[in-house]
Order: structure tokens, then C-alpha cells, then sequence
């Protein structure tokens, strides 16, 4: 990505002379001015590329994109995401721009619009992959972000997180100690990061418990309610014993949970069932969900204030949050 000095050099000008050109804020020449333009043109530089060094040209505004998926803008999860999101923002006199994208390829080419168009400061990543695109793309082009999750590797950058494998871990410990030896596990893709610490959290639950792994009580399915359903009614199609079962979302959860009461099994008696984020509906299922809360005011509060430390141009420590398990009558 060229900068403002790579077009002084072009034109052969100093930079502060290609910051009048580009500010309207001094005297040049006709002639100047025209080279400099001419310059700007032939390298493809974009004058707000670095909005974010100067303050008075900041917007003082954060960029969520949320993908269209089939759950994602009817996801309470994301809802209520937002909802503490759009409080911190508040709290610190920031505005959130949400905007969507149907096409994942499309996210590189939308994240530049905004932010060379100076609608942004910079970016929330959210639903990142274990090998996301967006973080080189973003570092490559010194855009400031923060991601809620990681990736694979060890590449350093800003991020906040919920400790998803210390979550299953403690839900596993819960459903043994409750004398539980053949538990299920419903996750999504894996290709998801959260989806991959959460079932290497189950995973290391059964290794703590002295319990064997047994890849025929895991289902992989769809992040939705239908997802959660379909799996659960595969396992019981199957004659695949278990009395207990996690799943890696709550909507997933609801879903097994209606596949056992039409299989006759009750969900808290005869099967214990555990989900994790604790959205609202959780509380008012039948029986009311046990779960893993994410606490969403703290993470909101630790993604707004890591974003302002790295548009500030700081190297904020990434944050870990741990999830609390939330004991009802599912389990």
C-alpha cells in the first residue's frame, strides 16, 4: 500500500507539501499541485489511509461487519453482542457502524471501502476462523482492530476472548461428578477458532475425568437451533448410547433438547443437557438451560477500550475471559 512519502517521492515533493495538496490546508502551485494528484493516481494511494494517526481526522467510529448467515442477524448471541457493544461505544463517546456482507471474500474488499472512505477508525473482527484471512490483510495495510477470538499460530495481535476450552473442561468436571460417563457433544465447524478450543476443552475434560474419547458421540453441525436438533436426532437414530450431553452453543442445545422430548427422553431427568453462552431464551426453555455464561458487558467494556488502545497506536494486552457455568435444571 503506498504511502504519503511514496508520493512525495513521485512527484517529487516533500510529504508536507502532499498533505497541503490533500488537506486543502496551504499555498502550492498549480503546476505542484497537479503532479501531486497525477502521483496519487498512478500509485493508487488513498489520502485516508492514515486518518488514524491524526486526530482531527479521526470519525471517531468503530466498523462491525456481520455476516448474513442463516443465524446470524436472528442470533440472540450476536444481539446481544451488539447490544454491549453499542453501550461501551457510548460510555466512550464512540459510534458503532454495522454493516453486512453476504459473500466472506467480499469482507477484504468492504473492510478497505470503509476505512479509505473514512467511515472507520478501524474495525471489531467477530466469527473468526482458525485461519483468517482478515488479519494479515488488515496488519498488511496498518488498519487498527481488535478481534473477539484468535487464530491459529502465534501471531500477535489485539484480542478478546472467552476461555472456551476452560469453559468445557468445567462443564464436563460438572456432568461427572454428577456421575455421568457417556456424554455426547454437539460442536460446530471446527474451522471456527471458539469451536476448536471448545471441543479441545471437552476433549481434555474426558482425559482429566480418566474417560475415553469416543468420536461417535460427536456430531459437527450448523450453528442454529436446526443444527442442534438434526445432531441430537442422529445420535438417538443411531442407538448411540449416552446420558449426557454438551453442546457448543445454546441454540444448539435447544434443538437437541427438543429432539430428545420427541424421542421421550426428558432433558434434566433422563439425559442432562449443557449449552454454552447463556443468550435469553436459555432461561426459558424447557427445562431452563444449564449453561456457560459469557459475560457481555465485560466483553464489550474489553473490546471497545483494547480498540481505542490500538488506534492510539499501543500494544494492548490481549484479554482472556472466563465463562461461569450456570446450573439449572438441564442438567
Amino acid at each position: 500500500m503506498a504511502t504519503i512519502r511514496d508520493v512525495a517521492q513521485r512527484a517529487g515533493v516533500s510529504p508536507a507539501t502532499v498533505s497541503y495538496v490533500l488537506n486543502n490546508s496551504g499555498p502550492v502551485r498549480p503546476e505542484t499541485r497537479e503532479r501531486v494528484m497525477r502521483a496519487i493516481a498512478e500509485l493508487g494511494y488513498h489520502p485516508h489511509a492514515g486518518a488514524r494517526q491524526l486526530k482531527r481526522r479521526r470519525t471517531d467510529t468503530i466498523g462491525l461487519i456481520l455476516p448474513t448467515g442463516e443465524r446470524r442477524l436472528s442470533d440472540p448471541f450476536f444481539l446481544e453482542l451488539i447490544h454491549a457493544l453499542g453501550d461501551a461505544c457510548a460510555t466512550h463517546q464512540l459510534d458503532l457502524l454495522i454493516a453486512t456482507c453476504r459473500d466472506p471474500a467480499a469482507d477484504l474488499r468492504l473492510i478497505d471501502r470503509l476505512f479509505k472512505g473514512r467511515r472507520v477508525d478501524g474495525f471489531i473482527l467477530i466469527d473468526l476462523q482458525r485461519h483468517d484471512p482478515r488479519i494479515p490483510h488488515l496488519q498488511a495495510a496498518d488498519i487498527p482492530f481488535v478481534a473477539f477470538g484468535r487464530i491459529e499460530g502465534d501471531g500477535e495481535f489485539p484480542w478478546v476472548d472467552v476461555d472456551g476450552a476452560a469453559g468445557m473442561r468445567e462443564a464436563v468436571a460438572y456432568l461427572v461428578g454428577k456421575g455421568h460417563r457417556r456424554i455426547a457433544y454437539l460442536s460446530p465447524p471446527l474451522s471456527f477458532t471458539f469451536a476448536h478450543h471448545r471441543f479441545q476443552g471437552y476433549r481434555q475434560g474426558l482425559l482429566e475425568a480418566d474417560l475415553p474419547f469416543d468420536e461417535n458421540l460427536v456430531r459437527i453441525t450448523r450453528l442454529t437451533i436446526e443444527g442442534g436438533y438434526e445432531a441430537a436426532r442422529a445420535l438417538l437414530e443411531a442407538g448411540i448410547p449416552f446420558t449426557a450431553l454438551i453442546a457448543a452453543t445454546d441454540l444448539m442445545a435447544l434443538g437437541a433438547m427438543r429432539a430428545l422430548h420427541e424421542a421421550g427422553r426428558t432433558p434434566g431427568q433422563d439425559v442432562a443437557v449443557i449449552g454454552f453462552d447463556d443468550i435469553p431464551m436459555a432461561a426459558q426453555a424447557h427445562p431452563p438451560l444449564t449453561t456457560l455464561r459469557q459475560p457481555m458487558d465485560q466483553i464489550g467494556e474489553g473490546l471497545v477500550r483494547t480498540w481505542l488502545a490500538a488506534v492510539n497506536g499501543e500494544s494492548p494486552t490481549p484479554i482472556l475471559i472466563s465463562p461461569t457455568l450456570i446450573r439449572r435444571e438441564s442438567a
